[in-house]
C-alpha cells in the first residue's frame, strides 16, 4: 500500500504541476495532501491496475507451469480441458485459474 500511495502522489503531484497548481504538486511532493481528490483518484487507479496486472500474472503463472501440460496421454492434462478458460477469465476479471490448482 506504501508504495501505490507513493506512486499515486508522484501522478497527482506531476498532474498539478501540469495544470498550474505548483503549491499543491508541492504539498503532495512533500507527503501531504493525501486527501487531495487527485491523489484519491491517482490511487484507486494504480490499486485498480495492481489487481488486473495480479490477476494477469496469476494466470500466466498457470500456464507457464510444467505441470499443467504433463500428462502422459494429453487428454489427462489440466491443459488439454482449459483450452484457453484460464486466460479468458483473467481478462474477463475473475480469479479462475485457481479452480484448476485445487
Amino acid at each position: 500500500m506504501r508504495t501505490m500511495l507513493l506512486e499515486a502522489r508522484r501522478a497527482a503531484a506531476a498532474y498539478l504541476l501540469s495544470v498550474g497548481r505548483s503549491d499543491d504538486a508541492r504539498v503532495v511532493n512533500s507527503g501531504g495532501g493525501d486527501d487531495f481528490v487527485e491523489v484519491r483518484v491517482a490511487l484507486q487507479a494504480i490499486g485498480a491496475t495492481m489487481e488486473r496486472f495480479g490477476r494477469l500474472e496469476r494466470a500466466l503463472a498457470c500456464y507457464a507451469d510444467q505441470t499443467f501440460w504433463d500428462g502422459d496421454v494429453p487428454e489427462a492434462s489440466l491443459a488439454f480441458h482449459d483450452e484457453g478458460e484460464i486466460a479468458r477469465s483473467a481478462l474477463n476479471g475473475k480469479e479462475l485459474y485457481a479452480v484448476h490448482r485445487d
